[in-house]
């Protein structure tokens, strides 16, 4: 059985409708661990080693985090720094690093619909291109990358009957990684 690490990012998880709810539809699956950033280190002080003991603990692993400002938060971004670096996560000379082959997916809440996320809409492209410095993190540290799972109109439209059915995707997601 695979083994699922969620990493949420979230400044104010208690208040985040959208994010608890995704954690809620995946927290009692046998196979996940979920890992608050904020509540372990609520003073943006990384313990890098444990961090890396979980990492290597795990089969896949989600970066779970509302975007803000076509960006992760602050102490994801810090964590990044820290845990994530140089003969440890990635190289230079094509070796393999401690993350090689283990899969990685980036789901994201984000306040605006998914139309505002398109090349004619507000932000004039997708999600994806926005938060492209994912997809090369994840590939410099040679994860093998699932597509990016999406939540749009956390702050513009989105019922609570959607949100019901991405929290159902979300456990179907994360379930999928148990064979």
């Amino acid at each position: 059985m695979s083994k699922v690490l969620i990493l949420v990012g979230h400044p104010d998880l208690a208040q985040s409708k959208h994010n608890t709810a995704l954690l809620d539809a995946v927290r009692d699956l046998a196979h996940v661990t979920v890992h608050d950033l904020y509540a372990a280190y609520p003073d943006f002080q990384i313990d890098a080693e444990a961090e890396r003991a979980l990492l290597a603990e795990h089969d896949v692993i989600v970066f779970q985090h509302p975007v803000y400002w076509y960006s992760t938060p602050a102490l994801f971004r810090q964590w990044q720094d820290d845990v994530l670096t140089y003969g440890w996560a990635f190289t230079f000379d094509g070796s393999p690093s401690q993350l090689a082959g283990k899969k990685a997916v980036v789901a994201v809440t984000a306040g605006g619909s998914v139309e505002s996320y398109t090349p004619e809409g507000m932000n004039k492209t997708t999600i994806e291109t926005l938060l492209g410095s994912w997809d090369a993190t994840l590939r410099m540290c040679q994860l093998d990358i699932e597509p990016m799972f999406k939540v749009y109109g956390t702050v513009v439209g989105l019922s609570d009957e959607e949100l019901t059915t991405a929290a159902k995707e979300y456990n179907e997601l994360i379930a999928s990684f148990a064979s």
